[in-house]
């Protein structure tokens, strides 16, 4: 290999590495303004097919106390009186209150309730199914 050609290439090699090191701090970006904050929802939702045309929504709050000690781990406490606001594709099917099992049973007829919007401890939450 001649002068010329080894000047080239550590040219050329010199031309990349500085190119990969722009690439790199300029593609980690810290970004903490995000166009919508996500919060963990407040509650835990189980839906079960109850009947034929028929779903029944349970609904939870974790407890969270017993994460350290493996006897007992996290617990699953039924939420009684929560006020729920139940979505079939866009439509609105009516707003229904938890029993004391933390649960309540939805009749449908084409569309399955599919979202499930609410507050509970001044945390408003949508939950899709």
């Amino acid at each position: 290999m001649n002068e010329k050609s080894i000047k080239l290439r550590a040219n050329y090699i010199i031309v990349l590495m500085v190119a990969m090191i722009i690439v790199t701090l300029s593609s980690c970006e810290d970004v903490n303004d995000m166009a919508v904050n996500k919060v963990a929802s407040p509650v835990l939702l189980d839906v079960k097919n109850s009947a034929a045309n028929e779903v029944t929504a349970y609904f939870y709050e974790l407890d969270k106390t017993g994460i350290l000690d493996h006897t007992v781990g996290i617990d699953s406490i039924p939420l009684s009186g929560l006020s729920i606001e139940v979505f079939a594709g866009t439509a609105s099917v009516g707003v229904f209150t938890t029993d004391g099992d933390g649960s309540f049973s939805v009749a449908y007829d084409v569309n399955k309730p599919s979202e499930y919007a609410g507050v509970h401890k001044g945390i408003a939450f949508r939950i899709k199914k």
